[in-house]
């Protein structure tokens, strides 16, 4: 192994604990290093950073016990040599990951010139193709490339079935439509909560948040700001007028709800972010910032029309298209749900049946088309603000399960959404919180 081999493996390693943001970043796995102790610690850091968990020398002081030749003193050697900024850990790690495909070429090859020379003149077809295939899949690592046989994936699935409690799928809050969606959210998946103004997809999709708070969410609301998000989760979660909250104008018993809140909320997994005209790009980099801290299954956009689109040249449609494409890339990506609202036309209040439909979603080109899901929200005026009455989530798409019609609570002076009687399995929102 050359020296400057050597240097950029050491470089990556202080990189990593110096900036273990980088991590997820990295064209790199452990197997591109040459020197097994510094795979060993790669593989350490990458799973205790993908935790959330700290990765500087002291705390992988006593993690390293396992791996030969390892000490506290080698951590701290390596820290100090770490690079100057995060770019520059980039950097060392192409030249780590091209170094590595250079040596697995190289010994392919000779593996084939060993063969050669040992083989009959009837096997060498065989030999070649074994080859062939080899070197197929160095390339399809150095660009990317994960080449997955049907037989791997069902594998992959047959596991899973056999291990029900190992199913990844988040409940929604509302046990009505965890039984449509065959669970809750699932990773990988877009759902599109479409609804005309005022009728109420802030308040669903903050429900929604509410609800994931053990297994966490982060929320993009582009047309609120945080003061309003935080006092319309807590009218939610407690049950306190919301219009109190508004004017700051608190009851004693008010008071001792939120500060019992207070007491909980560091453990809440939740995140928030309140900026407008936020890109898509902006989006990944801070939902990579949040996963840092620990994987977050569900991503909220409030609302997808209001995302700043790549391109201002394209038309109106072409851009949310691009916009939907680009949410659904992101569940795939983070291994999340991403629950995106979209603004619906006020054309469906023309029609005999106001309920809206797929067709009625703004600049709705793409949108039904990526989505895996799509949930319109629907309500007839009850004629008053503190009014219990109901408002309906038409499941019109679902691309894994069947399309249902679910009448719900709609109280809007908690700006909450419960199940009709009992709560059993649904979420409590605001129900006998103290």
């Amino acid at each position: 192994m050359k020296q400057q081999d050597r240097d950029a493996e050491r470089a990556v390693l202080g990189g990593v604990m110096m900036y273990p943001r980088v991590v997820d970043d990295l064209p790199i796995v452990p197997e591109d290093f040459w020197d097994v102790r510094h795979e060993e610690l790669y593989r350490l850091i990458v799973e205790q950073a993908r935790r959330g968990e700290p990765v500087d020398p002291v705390a992988l002081g006593s993690r390293v016990e396992s791996i030969r030749g390892a000490s506290a003193a080698w951590l701290h050697e390596l820290y100090s040599e770490a690079p100057s900024s995060d770019v520059q850990v980039e950097f060392h790690a192409k030249t780590l990951a091209d170094v590595s495909v250079g040596r697995a070429v190289r010994a392919s090859a000779a593996r084939l010139a060993q063969g050669v020379d040992d083989s009959s003149p009837e096997d060498l077809q065989a030999l070649i193709e074994a080859h062939r295939a080899e070197v197929d899949g160095v390339a399809n690592r150095s660009a990317g490339v994960q080449v997955r046989s049907f037989s791997d994936v069902l594998s992959d699935a047959v596991r899973q079935w056999s291990s029900p409690q190992d199913r990844r799928v988040w409940p929604t809050g509302w046990a009505e439509l965890d039984d449509v969606l065959n669970g809750g959210w699932k990773p990988g998946q877009l759902t599109i909560l479409g609804a005309r103004p005022a009728v109420g997809k802030s308040a669903v999709a903050s429900c929604a948040t509410v609800a994931a708070h053990d297994y966490g969410a982060g929320f993009f609301s582009l047309e609120m700001s945080e003061l309003e998000l935080a006092g319309r989760m807590v009218a939610i979660e407690r049950g306190i007028d919301l219009d109190r909250i508004e004017k700051a104008r608190f009851t004693n018993q008010d008071w001792e709800k939120i500060n019992t809140l207070m007491r909980e909320a560091p453990n809440w997994r939740v995140w928030l972010e309140a900026k407008p005209r936020r890109s898509i790009a902006q989006v990944r980099a801070t939902v990579r910032s949040w996963s840092r801290k620990g994987h977050v299954p569900l991503i909220v956009v409030d609302y997808l029309q209001l995302l700043a689109p790549a391109d201002t040249r394209e038309t109106r449609e072409r851009q949310v298209s691009r916009l939907a494409e680009d949410c659904k890339a992101l569940a795939k990506d983070f291994d999340c749900h991403v629950l995106a609202l979209a603004q619906v036309n006020r054309g469906s209040t023309m029609r005999e049946d106001k309920r809206p439909t797929m067709s009625d979603l703004r600049e709705s080109g793409g949108i039904e088309a990526n989505a895996d899901n799509v949930i319109l929200l629907h309500r007839e005026d009850s004629g008053g603000p503190d009014a219990t009455s109901e408002i309906e989530f038409n499941v019109v798409k679902n691309r894994h399960g069947r399309t249902d019609r679910l009448s719900l609570a709609w109280r809007p002076n908690f700006s909450s959404v419960n199940q009709m009687g009992p709560s059993g399995r649904s979420y409590p929102f605001g129900l006998s919180r103290s």
